[in-house]
């Protein structure tokens, strides 16, 4: 139960980031009260707050390409069909909801950013993290999800933080949303090899040929609109891996 209140009333903020709520579609598949609470109720008390303490103060909705579920077509543009495959992707959505009634009955200046994969250093949890400690247990191989051949669109964490500095000095927040992404289709077969040669080139991954419910298959995004306010990938995926194996073998 976050008081907001006292930090819009205590402070005279130009722009709030929600990087709040919870970021796992496996917790709101087997929580998904849990899940609404956090990525719904938070941001619209969030908003709240700012209606009354704040109103000139900017809000920036971290929301998620979960939004979209299965697209029919890639790559994915921000009025492609949103038909969520899990409470994580719905939440999202009514988050994206909410945002909207907070600019059109309130004034209040919001957008919508729609974060695909994003992964970098101190994520612990997902894909890579799930790797690397199943890599540290692991003697021959080890086991993934699915065919390898699913798709994601991933972004470096340096490269998201720079996409929303661009949106914030750039961008209307007029309720909107838009597309976070590198606009880069990685096949999970690819980026799996790619990390596990830099932490142990002699183990061998193994995918079980089973979709994780919720998952999506593939993903591209189309990034149009992020590019024309100057947006370009500063990491690809392998120097951002790297760094991210750096990361974990230096401090975990």
């Amino acid at each position: 139960n976050p008081d907001f209140e006292s930090l819009f009333k205590d402070l005279e903020l130009d722009v709030c980031i929600n990087a709040s709520g919870n970021g796992s579609v496996p917790v709101s598949l087997k929580e998904p009260l849990h899940d609404f609470n956090l990525n719904v109720v938070n941001t619209i008390k969030i908003l709240e707050a700012i209606r009354i303490n704040n109103p000139k103060c900017r809000f920036v909705n971290l929301s998620s390409a979960a939004v979209y579920g299965n697209p029919k077509i890639l790559p994915i543009k921000e009025n492609s069909s949103l038909t969520p495959l899990s409470p994580y992707g719905y939440h999202k959505f009514y988050a994206e909801q909410i945002c909207k009634e907070y600019y059109y009955l309130h004034n209040i200046e919001v957008i919508n950013l729609r974060l695909f994969s994003v992964y970098g250093e101190h994520l612990k949890k997902q894909l890579f993290w799930d790797l690397y400690q199943k890599s540290k247990k692991a003697k021959n191989e080890v086991e993934l999800y699915g065919t390898g051949n699913e798709t994601r669109d991933f972004i470096y964490i340096k490269d998201l933080v720079k996409a929303i500095n661009l949106v914030i000095q750039n961008c209307s927040f007029n309720g909107d949303a838009v597309n976070i992404a590198s606009g880069i289709e990685s096949p999970i077969k690819k980026v799996a090899k790619i990390f596990m040669t830099e932490v142990n080139p002699d183990l061998k991954i193994k995918f079980n040929n089973l979709v994780k419910q919720g998952d999506p298959l593939y993903w591209k995004a189309d990034i149009s609109y992020l590019q024309s306010l100057g947006y370009k990938n500063d990491y690809s995926v392998e120097i951002g891996l790297k760094n991210v194996v750096k990361w974990m073998k230096e401090k975990l």
